[in-house]
């Protein structure tokens, strides 16, 4: 793997690889989470996905990948802790496997070039015609939410659990900030972005890095200041549980969420420790909600728990029903209480461990999951090795595990319940 900085505020890596016989370039453009600005970038992200100047339509964008063997172009809004990010990634055929494909590298970068730096723009405005309809498109998404239910009613806990305004928000925004959007807003948003964001880019495949430089020199791509992005979020205790219920018609099943704060500091070594707490509480198939609660008492129909070391927070979600809410929500507690007071065997905290493991290094196995890997050790700029996390993990005890727990205070429950046809 190779790290070269392009210029001030932009970061190329490269990690070649013989392993797969495809090509991923990732472009990511990060920011700080701003409540009046993430439904701009998720609507650019949009945009930019389906037009630009050189193709027009998204039917010209579909033909151009085709004509690059078949690839794979999409863009996404992601957020981590207080950054927002627009990443764009295209997957194509790796080369070096395709006869008679010597510009197919040349073809992809410039392809990439015109999407992200060549937008569809009349005079000071996106094009009006795209923009319409793809703010209707990101509208159309957003008002859906609530129709997926458990992601709804994760959505509900987030508003309840985060004091800051823009960690309330989904990653895309919101419809009625949407509405408001104009041409001339989001094509102000994308020139920020453009001309200030920190820039990374990782290109992953079977590659070497002197020939992505060469086509890189191609782009304009401008050097921008240091901008101080803070990544993690912590947030002050609260005194009390903040709680909120709401029922529905067209539901079958309750929805159980609660939100626990475990803010250890962000290079706390302490963070591998609620790793193993997480898979121990309700992060894997050994964990004590998925055979306790889920197994042996059927009181769910789904249960786990993540741990979220950009925010601090631990999150449950459960499926269940209606009227098996009070018994479960009072297990959950009895659990966590159960890893306070040390109550589990030695063999099923070896057996956490050790699936801990082999899932980490089964990600090695994805280059989605290792380009993640990269763009969050740029953004936090702290790395670890596979070696280092490994040793990490076998090193924690039952003892600080149980040590941990005794900090994981509930900060936030929501249901969402069938309401009964009157």
């Amino acid at each position: 793997m190779k790290k070269i900085q392009l210029k001030p505020g932009m970061t190329l890596v490269v990690h070649p690889t013989t392993q797969f016989k495809t090509l991923h370039i990732a472009v990511d453009f990060a920011a700080p989470l701003l409540t009046h600005t993430i439904s701009a970038r998720a609507l650019l992200s949009y945009l930019t996905a389906v037009s630009s100047q050189k193709y027009p339509d998204q039917q010209a964008v579909a033909q151009k990948t085709i004509d690059l063997y078949g690839a794979q172009f999409q863009t996404d809004v992601v957020r981590f802790g207080q950054t927002h990010h627009v990443r764009y990634h295209l997957q194509l055929p790796a080369p070096t496997y395709i006869d008679h494909a010597e510009h197919l590298l040349g073809d992809a970068f410039a392809f990439l070039r015109d999407m992200i730096f060549e937008p569809l723009v009349t005079g000071d405005q996106f094009d009006q015609a795209t923009f319409d309809k793809e703010r209707q498109s990101l509208i159309n998404e957003l008002a859906s939410l609530p129709d997926d239910k458990r992601r709804y009613a994760m959505l509900k806990l987030r508003e309840l659990t985060y004091s800051a305004p823009a960690m309330r928000l989904p990653s895309s925004g919101q419809v009625r900030d949407v509405e408001q959007l104009t041409a001339t807003d989001v094509l102000a948003t994308y020139r920020q972005m453009i001309a200030n964001d920190p820039v990374n880019i990782v290109v992953y495949g079977d590659i070497d890095a002197e020939r992505v430089v060469t086509e890189l020199a191609k782009w304009p791509l401008q050097a921008r200041r240091d901008m101080m992005l803070q990544p993690f979020y912590r947030q002050g205790l609260r005194p009390a549980t903040v709680e909120l219920s709401e029922a529905q018609l067209d539901i079958n099943q309750a929805i159980l969420t609660l939100s626990y704060q475990l803010s250890l500091p962000p290079d706390d070594p302490k963070r591998f420790t609620a790793l193993v707490l997480n898979a121990l509480f309700g992060g894997s198939a050994l964990s004590k909600l998925f055979t306790n609660i889920r197994e042996k008492a059927s009181l769910a129909y789904s249960i786990y728990s993540r741990w979220q070391h950009d925010t601090g927070f631990m999150t449950v979600a459960a499926g269940l029903d209606a009227d098996k809410v009070a018994q479960t929500d009072r297990m959950i507690q009895a659990e966590l209480k159960a890893i306070q007071a040390g109550e589990f065997s030695d063999e099923i905290f070896d057996a956490i461990k050790t699936s801990l493991i082999n899932d980490y290094l089964s990600q090695q196995d994805s280059p989605n999951s290792e380009i993640e890997l990269v763009f969050s050790r740029l953004l936090t700029q702290r790395e670890t090795s596979t070696a280092e996390w490994v040793a990490a993990i076998q090193a924690v005890t039952p003892a600080q595990v149980s040590a941990l727990a005794d900090q994981v205070i509930l900060q936030g429950r929501f249901t969402l319940m069938p309401e009964a046809d009157a």
